[in-house]
């Protein structure tokens, strides 16, 4: 921490992050924008949005903070490098991936396609819907946003388990949560699946041919955290096969999805654009607010991503 800090804000909407930020702190900060002389000479950057296709020289850098929670985008930049520190954005997302999830499972259960089809031909035919009560969710990746859905599941009368990376704790098993060794036994089990998991060397292609085959059949595939952990053909062969039988998908490998992907027609598949966890430059300002308070005063940063780990 210095008190000549600059800080760079960069990507969606800087303007609105910026105030964002003095609203939460009730103060102005030294901000730099893209096209400021003294860019160059920022010791914090705050990156919202896609990064710029080009490095920037930023020889005094000292923190990053990611307004967005995945920063896979991170990894291979020169920027952060040496003993820049990396910070990512939590904010509300758990919050919003939660009701993402839930909303598209429920607008299944309760069949909301059939009721628009319906109501757009005036037919009145009724049918029985389904309900989440009962069933099991095996969340991958069980990390805050991973508590929070669980949480949330639990009061819909769903059983929940876990998977993340150990170690686990005596405690944290008998609450459901496992290592990756018990997860061919857990996607048995499980009605729906979620990837909440980081793109990393480790996760990439995690969702391959021999996963998908452990899924119980009639069960729901579910990824809202990054595209690179799905192997695509083997998605679409095992929902031919009913393993699962149908995939809410809201992250992909290519962005914008192309208009020739068999995921646009396929009668299984949900599509999102990348929305679930798109925050407002509200919350994503509070956050950075945050931080920046704990950066003036010395004290260790929220949410430090691990270089080794990925996240």
């Amino acid at each position: 921490m210095s008190t000549d800090d600059l800080v760079l804000v960069t990507g969606r909407d800087p303007a609105a992050l910026a105030r964002s930020a003095e609203t939460a702190l009730g103060a102005p900060l030294p901000w730099v924008g893209e096209a400021d002389a003294r860019a160059a000479s920022a010791t914090v950057w705050l990156a919202s949005g896609l990064l710029p296709v080009t490095p920037r020289a930023l020889p005094s850098l000292r923190w990053i903070h990611s307004a967005w929670a995945g920063i896979d985008r991170w990894l291979d930049r020169p920027e952060w490098s040496g003993s820049v520190v990396l910070t990512r954005t939590v904010a509300d997302f758990p919050e919003r991936i939660t009701e993402h999830v839930l909303g598209h499972l429920l607008a299944g259960e309760i069949d909301v396609v059939r009721a628009e089809r319906q109501q757009a031909a005036k037919l009145w035919q009724r049918w029985t819907p389904g309900t989440l009560g009962g069933k099991t969710m095996l969340i991958a990746g069980h990390g805050e946003i991973g508590r929070r859905l669980a949480a949330t599941a639990r009061a819909f009368d769903m059983s929940t388990l876990g998977l993340r990376r150990g170690p686990v704790t005596a405690e944290e098993r008998a609450a459901g949560i496992h290592t990756e060794e018990a997860l061919p036994a857990l996607l048995s089990r499980a009605d729906v699946v979620v990837s909440l998991l980081p793109a990393t060397p480790a996760t990439e292609s995690f969702w391959n041919a021999g996963r998908f085959e452990r899924f119980k059949e009639g069960s729901v595939f579910v990824n809202v955290s990054r595209g690179r952990v799905v192997d695509d053909q083997a998605l679409l062969a095992s929902l031919e096969r009913g393993r699962p039988a149908r995939a809410i998908l809201d992250v992909f490998r290519e962005e914008p999805l192309p208009a020739g992907s068999p995921y646009w027609s396929h009668p299984g598949v949900r599509i999102t654009p990348h929305v679930a966890g798109l925050g407002s430059a509200d919350s994503e300002g509070k956050a950075f607010a945050e931080n920046w308070k704990r950066w003036r005063a010395g004290e260790p940063l929220r949410h430090v991503v691990d270089r080794a780990r990925g996240y």
